[in-house]
This record gives structure tokens, C-alpha cells and sequence, in this order.
């Protein structure tokens, strides 16, 4: 089946956590009162248990984490070790059957004449861990039939419902093994960061989107001008899943089975990349059909039976890999395949016969990379095999389409492979020449489903070379691309493909804005995301649907940007004024954060928090604002930025080290010092001199924040500099020289000089 790269700008997971597994018994059961239901059932899963089964797998589904909770411990305590025994879940290396195995191996824990029953703990914090390693322990479970014979006993799975229907369709092998399904009632629990919860960068895959990292511009204008409003970016590829439901597939899952679900995660670095020059590699945005057909490995097959070029190629390849990873079997096997195909073509077989046993060869590497975590090695070897395939396969056959697009895929993967970054380049510029030419084989009249999601490849891949290069042109072609998606897909059909393509068109149009008809392409934007919203239900899929409005209300923001106040009050609040947007993008963020919460999301609610800071301050400072609303809004602004500190703080706790952000959080304290400042400065409110004081001390307390972040000498060190001097000179204004002093000993002694210079 071909691959899909289709919601490859809808990262979700630029934030991952890692938790500490569950205790197998954290609470008294006996203080707990179990309902009548869950009390009968759960007899029912003791009395299994103590029939002392053999190779028997019991699924016991629990949302409610404090009830799972008392019914482990009542088991434990009923069952009695050394008979019953629980285990946590190794995050590491998600495999329950193999940590059966390797506990009875250890010399104490001897077999007895009873069969041993198990009880596996802690799968909901795969939740927070990457796609690789859920699809790792889904790829394990499906793999039952070699343990199985292994579990002398019982093993009973806890876990929550989303990972139960993530099983049923990921692990079907897994599924049909099971020999009981226990299913206790309760409200589903989130996820809370512990104390030993921690941040890491994911792309970090964030996408085939990629966001543009854009460094905060300060401005030396007086304070009463805008704010730092570069942490306000879409972030439709760095949201974090809801922690109550599994990310079901991984980058590769996506793109090999076409997207049936919309949880992605994108393992690449959020760093700004370095530009090529061009002609550093050959262009693509304009290659001929004749150019792509004379390009690598792409020339439509005239296999030579006598030439076994690729297969030596292979051979080389393998060796090397084996002497790089001689633990991997996967590499045996691959040998042992090429081995049979060199016979294959000194027999001369049939090319049909010679391409079933290259695509057999390639689908052992796709089950290797489904494994996640690819080594280059990995990736280069599955890149040779699909050339080698395109090889042997008829070129106007459906197989050799899929291929390419397969094929295109790998070349993306690879793009985002910590490999140099002119291979990085080169890479993408052939994942787009290889989807080109596939597309241009196939008509969207007769292939629509593959056709669109061909062109929703080249949208995501065309959107990740104008980071690289000729941004414009480049968003150009990628909104184009993920226009003629939609265009050739039924959404009816493929709704799930449907909101993942209008989101990524959305985010395509929103970058494009920053180069060229902004009211234009936010316009378009907008439109995209209140298309993608159709799909989703807060109630069902909310982190998505938090997702998309948080898009939304960035889209709006932005929009209100270009677009000048109307001097007439009663139009102020005209459909396409500035205070209207600011009044809409507000509504967006406080809907995303009814659902983005501290608790589950911490770094998506701090974003979105900052993004609503920046929205209210917008908004004060209209012309056209009243007095008392403008108050109001700095005060909002104050509490949203506030929340976006106290939330990036919480997450830098348990490391001490300031997590990966999509926002510059430094900008956050000087928008926030800002914010203090304007309401210390507004002379038409009713503020006593101490309350004066303390927006005032609060201001500059904020600003030397910001300024601890910033590069020394840097435009930013410099205007936030300017702002600190600016709230002293507001200290002394308003409160004599005693004001000022007390300014200055606020200041570090470093410090000092500098400022007193420009006092």
C-alpha cells in the first residue's frame, strides 16, 4: 500500500514528554469505594486469574487512572506474589511479553508448579513518549505469535480505551490473540506532569510545513508602541495529542497507510536551517517533465537481467551496515534476499518475479523504519531498494506510482535526517522531482485518491524547500499543490485526509502572507482553517480541534495587522476592522484553551497563552479603543502573558534548563514588563502612588528578565536595554531621585554603568 505524507504540517509533538511509569500500587483499595458494576467485573477478572490458565491474554481497560489504581492493589493483595506479579511498563523499550520473558529468566524468580499470571502497568504514558516508541509497542504486540509460547500463565494488559481502539487497529495479530476484554466504567483521567517530567525538542517533526522560526523584533520606538509580536506564529506542527489518547502512528505510519488518523509527530530540529546558495544543487521548481525523466534513478525501466547493477550496489550498502549495526538481524535477512535475487537474474526469471522479490526486499527495511528511530544507514539502504524496484516494475502500472510517491517519501525522510544540510537539500529537491514525475504518469480523472495524495506530498515538500530557499515561490507552489488536493478529493470520503490538507493549505497561505498579498492569502488562510474545523468535534478530537483554532485565531491576529482602524466609531466594530479581528482571534485562543490546559498541555497552553497576551495588547492599544476597555485589556494581557511564564517555568523545574518553546519566552517578559508599564503610565485611571509603584517596579522587573536572554550587543539586548532605562527615567519622573535610586538598586551592578551613561 502506498504511503501518505498527508498531515506532515500537522506536527503536534514538537513538546514530548517523558514520565516516570506508574507505581504498581500508589493507595489504600480498601478506602476506595468500587461501584456495583466495576465490583462485579472485577470479580470476574480475579476468579480468571486464579484458574491458573495458561498463555491466556486479558485486556483490562480503565480510564480512570485512581480506579485502575485500587483494582491493581486489590489484585495484588487477593493474588498474593510470588503467583501474581506486576510489572511497569518499560518506556524505553515498550515490550510486555519480553519483560514476562526476561523476569522469569532471573535465577530467583524460578518457575513453581503454579502458572505464574502478570499484570502490566503504565501503557497510558506512552501517551507522552514519541511515535517511534508507541509504534514500537504496537509493532511488539502485533508480533504475539512468537512470545506467546514464552507466557507459561496470564497476562493481563491495563490500559486506557484510546489505546485499546489504537491496538485493535495497529496490533490486529495482537487483538485476535486476546482471550478476555474487562472494560470498567469511569471518566477518563489526564495526564499530569510529575516531577521528573521533562521536555524535549522534537523537530522536531514538526512538519512538511516546517515553521518559520522568526527571531522577535523590539523595536526602538517609545513604549507606548507595539510589543514583541513574533511569538505569535501559526503552530499547527508543534502541538502536543491530548495525553488521554495514544498518537497512533508515526511519520512513516502516516505516509505508508494513508493517513486513516491525524496524530502525527515529525522527528526533526525546530533550528533555523542554513541557506544553500543557489546553484549549490540543480533548481526544481521548474524542471521539464524531460528533465525528471533524466534525472537519478528515475527513468522509466529498461531493466538488463545481465546487469545486476543494483543488487551489487545493495550488497555494498548492506555490508556496510552490518559492520556499522552487527546486532541488527534485519541486515541477515536483507543479505540472504539479495542472495536469491542474483539468482533470480542469473536465471533470468521473469521481470515481474524479479520486481515481487525487490518490493519483498523493500518491505522488510519499511517494517524496520515503522520501528522508528532510522539510522541513515537505515534510510539509504530503503531509498537504493525503491530505486531498484522502479527498476523492475512496469512503468504505467499502478505499483510503479506507488512506488514513486513511496519513494518520493523516503527522499523527504531523509531530508530531515541529521545528515549535512546541503544533503538535506539535495534530498528534498529529489522527493520533489520524484512525486513531479509520478504525478505527471497519472491522470487525476482516472487515479483522484492517489493524485491527491501525491499533491499533498509535493504541498508539504514544496513548503519545506522555502525554508531553504526562494520562500515565495516556493509557498507558491506548495499552496498550489495542496489546491489541486483538495480539489481532486471527495471529502465526504477521506475527511480525516480532508481537515489535514486544509490545515496544511492554511498554514501554506498563512507564510505565504509574510512574503507577498497578505490580505489575500490571510484571507485564504482563515477560510482553511474554518474548513478544517468542520471535521473536528471539541468532544471527540479536542486537542485537534484546540489545535486548528488556536491556527485560526493566529490567522485573524495577523490579518488585523494590515489593516487600519476606521476613525468612526460606531464602524470600529465592522466585520473587517482591526478591533473585530482582534475580537475574533481573542475568541479563537480562549476556545483552544478549553481544551489546551496546563495540566495536559503545558507548553501548547503556554503558546496559546502568549499569543492571547499579544491579541489583548493589540487591541488596548487601538485608537479606537475606550478608555475603560483599554484598562481592562492590558490587564488581560498581563494575566495571559503571566500564565505563559508561570507554564514555561513549571516545565523547566525538574531540569532546571528553559524548555524547547515555539515562542521566544524572553520576548514574553518584555511584552509583559511593557503591559505593566502602559498601565503605570496611563494617567486617566484612578491608581494610587503605590499601586503606581509596584505596575512600575513590576515593569522593570519583567524587562531585566528579558534582557538575561538576550545576546549581548544584539538589537534585542539593546532595545530592551532602552526599555529598562526608559522605566527608570519613569521611576524618577514620578517619584523624584528616590524613585530612581530605588530603580537602580534593582539593577545589576554590571549593569549599571551602561545604564547610568544613558541616564
Amino acid at each position: 500500500m502506498p504511503f501518505d505524507s498527508e498531515a506532515l504540517a500537522l506536527i503536534f509533538l514538537t513538546m514530548q514528554f517523558a514520565d516516570c511509569p506508574t507505581p504498581a500500587i500508589v493507595m489504600n483499595a480498601a478506602a476506595y469505594s468500587i461501584s456495583g458494576a466495576n465490583q462485579k467485573l472485577y470479580s470476574r477478572l480475579k476468579t480468571s486469574l486464579q484458574l491458573n490458565l495458561r498463555r491466556q491474554i486479558f485486556l483490562a481497560v480503565c480510564d480512570d487512572l485512581e480506579l485502575r489504581s485500587h483494582l491493581v492493589a486489590q489484585l495484588q493483595t487477593a493474588l498474593r506474589s510470588p503467583h501474581f506479579v506486576s510489572l511497569n511498563l518499560n518506556l524505553s523499550d515498550p515490550n510486555p511479553m519480553a519483560q514476562v520473558a526476561q523476569w522469569l529468566s532471573q535465577p530467583s524468580n524460578a518457575p513453581t508448579s503454579h502458572s505464574l499470571s502478570f499484570q502490566i502497568l503504565g501503557v497510558e504514558h506512552l501517551t507522552r513518549q514519541p511515535a517511534s516508541v508507541q509504534k514500537r509497542f504496537l509493532t511488539h504486540l502485533q508480533a504475539i505469535e512468537y512470545y506467546l509460547p514464552g507466557i507459561d500463565g496470564t497476562m493481563v494488559l491495563w490500559l486506557p480505551r484510546p489505546w485499546l481502539r489504537s491496538l485493535q487497529q495497529s496490533a490486529p495479530a495482537f487483538w485476535d490473540w486476546h482471550t478476555a476484554l474487562f472494560e470498567f466504567e469511569g471518566d477518563p483521567t489526564p495526564l499530569r506532569s510529575t516531577s521528573q517530567t521533562r521536555l524535549s525538542s522534537d523537530r522536531t517533526l514538526d512538519s512538511a510545513i516546517s515553521q518559520f522560526q522568526t527571531p522577535p523584533v523590539l523595536t526602538d520606538t517609545p513604549l507606548s508602541s507595539h510589543p514583541n509580536l513574533s511569538p505569535i506564529v501559526p503552530i499547527p506542527h508543534t502541538e502536543t495529542l491530548t495525553e488521554g489518547a495514544p498518537l497512533e502512528e508515526s511519520v512513516w505510519d502516516m505516509l505508508t497507510y494513508d493517513l486513516a488518523q491525524l496524530d502525527i509527530s515529525n522527528q526533526r530540529s525546530n533550528g533555523s536551517k542554513s541557506k544553500i546558495p543557489p546553484g549549490s544543487t540543480p533548481p526544481v521548481g521548474n524542471a521539464s517533465p524531460k528533465d525528471l525523466q533524466n534525472s537519478k534513478v528515475l527513468h522509466p525501466p529498461h531493466p538488463s537481467p545481465r546487469i545486476p547493477h543494483f543488487s551489487s550496489r545493495l550488497t555494498e550498502q548492506i555490508l556496510a551496515a552490518i559492520a556499522h549495526e552487527p546486532n541488527l538481524a534485519d541486515h541477515q535477512i536483507a543479505l540472504r534476499n539479495l542472495q536469491q535475487i542474483d539468482q533470480l537474474l542469473e536465471q533470468r526469471a521473469a521481470q515481474k518475479t524479479i520486481a515481487a522479490a525487490y518490493l519483498n526486499l523493500g518491505r522488510l527495511y519499511r517494517n524496520r523504519l515503522e520501528r522508528g528511530n532510522p539510522s541513515p544507514e537505515i534510510l539509504d539502504i530503503a531509498i537504493a531498494v525503491h530505486e531498484a524496484t522502479l527498476e523492475w516494475l512496469q512503468d504505467d502500472s499502478p505499483e510503479w506510482v506507488d512506488g514513486a510517491n513511496d519513494l518520493g517519501n523516503l527522499y523527504w525522510m531523509q531530508s530531515h535526517s541529521p545528515v549535512a544540510v546541503d544533503q538535506q537539500l539535495a534530498s528534498l529537491q529529489q522527493a520533489i522531482q520524484t512525486y513531479t514525475l509520478a504525478l505527471n504518469t497519472i491522470t487525476p480523472q482516472a487515479n483522484s485518491h492517489t493524485y491527491a495524495m501525491i499533491q499533498n506530498n509535493l504541498g508539504s515538500a514544496y513548503g519545506d524547500l522555502a525554508q531553504y530557499q526562494d520562500p515565495a515561490n516556493n509557498l507558491l507552489k506548495s499552496v498550489e499543490a495542496y489546491e489541486l488536493a483538495l480539489r481532486y478529493r471527495d471529502p465526504q470520503e477521506d475527511m480525516a485526509r480532508d481537515a489535514a490538507t486544509q490545515n496544511n493549505l492554511g498554514t501554506a497561505c498563512w507564510n505565504l502572507a509574510q512574503h507577498q498579498q497578505p490580505i489575500v492569502r490571510l484571507n485564504q488562510a482563515i477560510a482553511a482553517y474554518h474548513a478544517a474545523l468542520q471535521h473536528y468535534t471539541p468532544t471527540c478530537e479536542p486537542m485537534h480541534y484546540a489545535m486548528i483554532q488556536n491556527n485560526l485565531g493566529t490567522a485573524y491576529w495577523n490579518l488585523a495587522q494590515h489593516l487600519k482602524p476606521n476613525p468612526n466609531p460606531k464602524l470600529a466594530h465592522s466585520t473587517l476592522s482591526p478591533t473585530r479581528l482582534l475580537q475574533l482571534a481573542i475568541a479563537a485562543y480562549r476556545t483552544a484553551l478549553n481544551y489546551r490546559t496546563v495540566d495536559t498541555v503545558p507548553a501548547s497552553f503556554a503558546a496559546t497563552q502568549n499569543n492571547l497576551g499579544t491579541a489583548y495588547w493589540n487591541l488596548a492599544n487601538l485608537k479606537t479603543t475606550a478608555q475603560d476597555d483599554r484598562a481592562q485589556q492590558l490587564q488581560q494581557a498581563i494575566q495571559a502573558y503571566e500564565a505563559a511564564i508561570a507554564a514555561v517555568e513549571s516545565l523547566s523545574a525538574p531540569t532546571e534548563q528553559r524548555p524547547a518553546l515555539t515562542f521566544d519566552v524572553c520576548a514574553t517578559f518584555n511584552n509583559l514588563g511593557l503591559s505593566y508599564f502602559q498601565l503605570a503610565g496611563d494617567r486617566r485611571n484612578s491608581l494610587t502612588s503605590p499601586q503606581r509603584q509596584t505596575l512600575l517596579e513590576s515593569a522593570l522587573n519583567q524587562h531585566l528578565q528579558a534582557f538575561q536572554g538576550w545576546e549581548p550587543r544584539s538589537d534585542f539586548y539593546q532595545t530592551t536595554l532602552d526599555y529598562i532605562i526608559q522605566t527608570t527615567r519613569a521611576f524618577h519622573s514620578e517619584f523624584g531621585i528616590q524613585g530612581q535610586t530605588l530603580a537602580l538598586s534593582k539593577i545589576p551592578a554590571n549593569l549599571l554603568p551602561e545604564v547610568m551613561r544613558k541616564l
